[in-house]
């Protein structure tokens, strides 16, 4: 099969702008609702999706959205690679969530080309893994594209969303204290989302992710806990964006926290009606506050 002619040529993240686009893109999907909603922004704009749905993570729902859709596990990066090929795909996205010791511990192996990759590295951190897949893509004249670039519209300006459930002083204080600190976690590639008590560290995230660090919060220091949840100091848009949407105010409201925080203009907020009137309904604030870290970590 001959390769299609590209639509057009993409401007990379950071740029602030978006030209045009691929007339057909590879969407590596993971967990959630990330990668269906971008695949339904995609073809809203005409471009063909190939789909490389991760075995166990990827929602069925995207087969009605792709030209071709493919089941395979972490483990088979090199038929990914091969599929690619065969179907004429030169760009790829990332999207979803492939919790970190779920795929070290259970679907890293096998592969022999990623075995030679991972012996590569310094540390199996999740940005330093993901960065050498997306090196892996280019040797192979396959570009990694920046996953919000359908989905700037659900990207939080700054500001108050929840309007009728401002912040209490409290709760802009403990945003204050842990908003830096939860961005040291993201410079160290630990985790992206603090939990903060009247001035006090009650957990951060690791492996868990953010919906069980929620969990286990409640069960350490009651109600009334400010998540943190940032981008990293020069995010890498192509790949661990942060993500929220209903099911973390859902388990918000659960936990009956005071107030989520997250980073303007570079965090997508999926669900966002719903989400602000069940945070509403239960006493949430959330706030998006500007970050002065605009550096584009691509270039």
């Amino acid at each position: 099969m001959s390769p299609p002619e590209s639509k057009g040529v993409y401007v990379p993240a950071g740029t602030g702008r978006l030209k045009t686009v691929p007339r057909r893109i590879g969407l590596i999907a993971g967990e959630g609702n990330f990668p269906v909603l971008l695949a339904q922004a995609a073809r809203s704009e005409g471009v063909e999706i190939v789909t490389f749905g991760v075995h166990s993570l990827a929602s069925e729902q995207l087969r009605g959205y792709s030209t071709a859709h493919f089941t395979l596990k972490l483990a088979e990066f090199s038929r990914m690679i091969e599929l690619s090929r065969e179907h004429g795909v030169h760009h790829v996205i990332m999207a979803g969530r492939i919790p970190h010791g779920w795929a070290i511990f259970k679907q890293l192996s096998f592969d022999p080309r990623l075995l030679r990759i991972m012996n590569g590295l310094p540390n199996w951190k999740a940005d330093s893994m993901l960065k050498a897949a997306v090196d892996e893509l280019a040797k192979e004249g396959i570009e990694v594209l920046d996953s919000t670039m359908f989905l700037k519209s659900v990207m939080p300006s700054p500001g108050l969303m929840t309007n009728r459930v401002p912040p209490s002083e409290s709760i802009l204080k403990d945003i204050e204290f842990g908003y830096p600190l939860a961005k040291e976690l993201g410079r160290l590639d630990i985790g992206q989302t603090i939990a903060v008590k009247n001035g006090i560290v009650v957990a951060v995230e690791a492996l868990e992710g953010t919906d069980e660090l929620i969990r286990r919060c409640h069960a350490l220091a009651g109600e009334g806990i400010t998540f943190v949840k940032v981008s990293k100091p020069r995010q890498d848009m192509r790949f661990d964006v942060p993500v929220v949407g209903l099911t973390t105010i859902r388990n918000l409201a659960q936990a009956r926290a005071a107030a989520l925080c997250v980073t303007a203009n570079q965090s997508l907020f999926f669900d966002r009606p719903e989400a602000i009137e069940l945070a509403e309904q239960n006493r949430i604030s959330i706030i998006a506050r500007e970050d002065k870290d605009t550096l584009d970590s691509t270039s």
